[in-house]
């Protein structure tokens, strides 16, 4: 069964919203708490990273560093 246009970009608007939300998140951690935060490959929480903080997190590292995390 195909999807529709409509339902496909209800899905690509739906990941954007939820990435931006995890980027504005991960907005105001400083250096010290990103880099653990990789490290550790866990959340302010303490929680596993999901898929969305993890890349969220890299976004962070960028703007921070200027590099990709490693």
């Amino acid at each position: 069964m195909r999807t529709s246009l409509a339902a496909q970009w209800e899905v690509l608007d739906d990941h954007f919203r939820r990435h931006a939300t995890l980027v504005n998140r991960f907005r105001h951690a400083g250096p010290n708490a990103v880099v653990h935060m990789w490290k550790s490959q866990s959340n302010e929480h303490g929680d596993r990273l999901s898929r969305y903080e993890c890349d969220a997190l890299v976004e962070r590292h960028c703007e921070l560093f200027g590099t990709w995390a490693d």
